[in-house]
């Protein structure tokens, strides 16, 4: 079957172990675009950050974005829909993860809520231009969720303690009015019910003109299970968690491997 989209997760997957861009992944993209495929990134980073990656990647304009919260275009740094949490469910997540102490920060739209402890601490290893540009930096997140009335698209929150990050889940769990998901073993993202890659990627599909069959998706944790439930063609990152690779119809190489391209030349029978 010929494909018309392939949607590309970053973190673990179009991006290196040292979270840049590889020319060979870069070059695939370019080969398939210009067989006239849409190659969308498909990301659970915030718009002025996956905007930055799209770029390097040369990847299409239009984006999924904060997990699926958001569709959004990489030229204009915007959102052009979102899918928010309820305004009391957003509240109670993000105290849930602040009051335990776990490195926390919050979607809204554009914009990045972080406390100065979370800043020095996602500083350690973020600093990249599309982060930077979108942080705002506030004393309390969960404070300023319930008194400003924010429209949450995302909480993301961040500890190298498992235990920790069981611990919030469990209480989060509670909570009504969110899904609880994760990107990696070391963090919990947290997101409105009805918000996932898989809806956002059918709205891109929409917007082509063509649908999710004949559409292909490569990815390798948790938050991409339901855009690769939705797609025509799943592909799972050598590097995917176990679970991941069983939803997909076929594995490709890690993200230290090039395997975006390998499943990309795949794709297009090269």
């Amino acid at each position: 079957m010929q494909y018309d989209l392939i949607a590309l997760d970053l973190d673990g997957t179009a991006l290196t172990p040292q979270n840049s861009v590889s020319p060979a992944v870069r070059e695939a993209i370019a080969c398939a675009r210009q067989k006239g495929v849409h190659v969308v990134i498909s990301t659970g980073r915030i718009c002025g950050e996956a905007a930055e990656f799209a770029q390097l990647l040369g990847a299409d304009d239009e984006m999924v974005t904060s997990g699926g919260a958001a569709v959004s275009l990489a030229s204009k740094g915007i959102c052009i829909s979102r899918t928010s949490m309820e305004w009391e469910a957003a509240c109670r997540a993000a105290a849930a993860c602040e009051r335990y102490g776990l490195s926390t920060m919050v979607y809204v739209g554009t914009k990045l809520y972080m406390t100065p402890y979370d800043e020095l601490m996602f500083s350690r290893y973020k600093s990249n231009e599309g982060y930077l540009a979108v942080k705002t930096v506030v004393p309390s997140v969960a404070e300023v969720v319930a008194e400003q009335h924010l429209p949450v698209d995302k909480v993301f929150t961040r500890s190298q303690n498992p235990q920790h990050l069981q611990f919030v889940r469990s209480q989060l769990a509670s909570v009504e009015g969110i899904r609880v998901m994760s990107s990696a073993d070391d963090n919990v993202e947290i997101i409105a019910p009805h918000a996932d890659k898989g809806r956002a990627l059918g709205e891109l599909c929409a917007r082509f003109g063509t649908d999710l069959a004949h559409a292909a998706a490569i990815g390798d944790s948790e938050n991409d299970r339901e855009m690769l439930l939705a797609v025509g063609m799943p592909i799972a990152m050598g590097n995917a968690r176990e679970d991941i690779k069983q939803l997909c119809r076929f594995t490709t190489r890690t993200n230290a491997e090039d395997g975006v391209a390998h499943a990309i030349y795949t794709l297009l029978g090269q």
